[in-house]
């Protein structure tokens, strides 16, 4: 279970893990990230967001969460 109740796998479509997954291949190779208290090489998230472990979809969400942000910003630049 996630902490906002429900399992990664019923809260993430199959698209939204395809959209990370393609976006952290775009990543340096010497990327390190911190979730949830541990420290992530850019190889080691890969393999979280590929077998959609709750660290993989707390990734997921993060990085959802920022391209609606960047969508919504770019609708109020566009008006």
């Amino acid at each position: 279970m996630s902490w906002r109740g429900k399992s990664k796998k019923e809260t993430i479509s199959e698209e939204e893990w395809e959209v990370v997954k393609a976006r952290l291949k775009t990543m340096p190779d010497n990327m390190r990230l911190g979730i949830l208290s541990n420290s992530f090489n850019k190889q080691e998230l890969l393999l979280e967001v590929q077998n959609k472990s709750e660290i993989g979809g707390a990734y997921v969400e993060m990085q959802m969460e920022f391209i609606r942000w960047l969508a919504k910003q770019s609708r109020a630049t566009q008006s």
